[in-house]
């Protein structure tokens, strides 16, 4: 099956995930991945100006919200895969890959679709089962946002800055999707261009609430 062609954008957000080979977790200790892929996304964004939403690192894979503005994320991605994959093996002795193929990506053009999106991330531990909230789960941005005294490898664009006291919302952040949003959220990201799916008796669009809006 042929590859969908590159999306490039200077002014839109991209999701991005990357599963490791075989989904199996990483081989090495959860934090020292964090520590690698952290390290190198903040390399990266001086490199290439990145602009960097949200990540978070899972057992197998990753999560990142990114903006490209100089519309080469399939290089950004080359690079940040590829020396990830080095840093690891020269770590764990293993001369087999690591990822389990090219990541994916989708471009979000709208803000709305932007949110959830952004939401969908920092819940992804919870989803998991990993953590209780997306605030306590430590291999995410959002984690060291709320923490000052760790320091973060990389700078989250202001726009997602998080300050401590947004209790509302963290509220929002944690409020579970129903499943058929998940379903529809997922749906999306698989494109190349993301939509929420409809709803198959009614036709609609099935879309969460947005932060101001799940909150009034």
């Amino acid at each position: 099956m042929p590859r969908k062609p590159i999306v490039r954008s200077n002014h839109h957000y991209y999701h991005v995930v990357a599963r490791s080979n075989n989904k199996e977790f990483f081989y090495l200790e959860l934090g020292d991945v964090w520590e690698i892929m952290a390290k190198k996304l903040g390399e990266l964004q001086k490199k290439h100006h990145l602009k960097i939403g949200a990540f978070v690192l899972m057992n197998n894979h990753f999560h990142l919200l990114v903006l490209t503005p100089d519309e080469d994320i399939d290089r950004v991605m080359y690079f940040f895969m590829k020396e990830v994959t080095l840093m690891i093996q020269k770590r764990t002795g293993r001369i087999n890959k690591i990822f389990g193929g090219r990541y994916k990506g989708c471009i979000i053009e709208h803000h709305r679709y932007l949110m959830n999106v952004y939401k969908y991330i920092y819940r992804n531990p919870i989803g998991a089962g990993a953590s209780v909230n997306a605030e306590s789960y430590p291999f995410s941005s959002l984690f060291y946002q709320l923490n000052p005294l760790s320091k973060l490898s990389f700078e989250i664009e202001k726009n997602f800055e998080f300050q401590q006291g947004s209790s509302n919302h963290l509220e929002w952040i944690n409020a579970s999707f129903r499943d058929e949003e998940v379903v529809s959220i997922k749906g999306g990201l698989t494109k190349s261009v993301f939509s929420y799916r409809k709803n198959r008796s009614n036709g609609k669009i099935i879309e969460p609430k947005v932060y101001n809006e799940a909150l009034t």
